[in-house]
C-alpha cells in the first residue's frame, strides 16, 4: 500500500488542531458521576456541556486522546517525509515509519470524528422533543 500524500497529512493536522482549538472555547463543567467508581474516589472529569453532555466522560476522554494522537502522528509523518526530501536519503525504514505514522493518524482522526458525530447525534436527538411536538412523532401510541 502506498503512503498517505502530504496533502492528506496536512489536512489531518489542520482538522485535529482546529477541533482542539474549538474545544478550548467550549463551556465545560465537572462531571460528578465519574467521581466515585467501585469504592475509589477519583477526580471528576471536565466535560464540555454543549456537545458531550449526553455521553459518558470516558467517551470525551477517548475523543481528546485520539485528537492528540492524530495531530502528533500526522506531524511526525510530515516531519519525517520532509526530512527525507531535504536530505535526499530515501531509507526503507524512514518510508516504513512515515507510512505507519500516516496510517495511525488517519485511524485516529476517523475515530475522533466518529465520536464527535455520535455526540452531535445524541445531543440533537435529546433536543428533538423540545423542537418537535410529540404528536408528530407518535400517532396514538404507535411510532411512525
Amino acid at each position: 500500500m502506498a503512503e498517505l500524500s502530504r496533502t492528506y497529512l496536512l489536512a489531518i493536522l489542520v482538522v485535529s488542531f482546529t477541533i482542539a482549538s474549538i474545544l478550548i472555547t467550549l463551556p465545560c463543567e465537572y462531571d460528578e458521576e465519574e467521581g466515585n467508581r467501585g469504592g475509589k474516589t477519583t477526580k471528576p472529569a471536565l466535560v464540555p456541556t454543549v456537545i458531550f453532555n449526553t455521553l459518558p466522560p470516558s467517551a470525551f476522554q477517548a475523543f481528546v486522546i485520539s485528537l492528540v494522537f492524530a495531530f502528533a502522528s500526522s506531524l511526525s509523518a510530515l516531519l519525517i517525509h520532509d526530512a527525507e526530501n531535504h536530505t535526499g536519503k530515501n531509507g526503507r525504514i524512514s518510508r516504513l515509519v512515515t507510512r505507519l505514522f500516516g496510517r495511525f493518524s488517519l485511524a485516529s482522526i476517523i475515530f475522533a470524528l466518529a465520536i464527535l458525530s455520535w455526540a452531535l447525534l445524541l445531543t440533537a436527538a435529546s433536543s428533538w422533543p423540545q423542537i418537535i411536538s410529540p404528536s408528530v412523532l407518535y400517532r396514538r401510541g404507535k411510532t411512525m
